[in-house]
């Protein structure tokens, strides 16, 4: 089990709202690191779509995890990975590489999108949620 968290979203410092940014605020920085794959907006927040062979990147942020197995289960009730009755969430948390800017590869924990991407859904072909036009709507 992985002791890092990759964040591209709406969890990232800054545009985490409230309970949540209390959990994030216990996560220490490791630093900005993109992690492969492809970064859509769907509305009121952005979804990770893994592609290990896609040329593009998604670019965040790498935590370390506090030694609090609570803060992670609280990350995953909101995000949905697993729903209480089984049922599939709309996240769930995979292993990923993330690669910091020394170029040391990192594997983390990050939230992927678990829904097929609707039509509707906004490629963000730079992959940086916090450069969107759309952030925040």
């Amino acid at each position: 089990m992985s002791d890092r968290l990759f964040l591209y979203g709406t969890l990232l410092p800054g545009l985490v709202r409230p309970p949540l940014d209390a959990l994030v605020a216990r996560l220490r920085p490791l630093g900005p690191a993109p992690v492969p794959g492809r970064l859509y907006d769907l509305g009121p927040y952005p979804g990770l779509v893994p592609d290990p062979s896609a040329a593009s990147r998604v670019c965040g942020e790498l935590f370390a995890l506090p030694d609090d197995p609570a803060l992670l289960a609280a990350l995953d009730e909101y995000e949905g990975d697993p729903r209480a009755d089984g049922t599939d969430g709309l996240f769930r948390r995979v292993d990923v590489v993330a690669t910091l800017g020394d170029g040391r590869a990192v594997p983390c924990w990050v939230y992927v999108y678990n829904r097929a991407v609707g039509e509707r859904a906004v490629l963000i072909a730079h992959g940086d949620y916090r450069r969107w036009g759309g952030i925040m709507r």
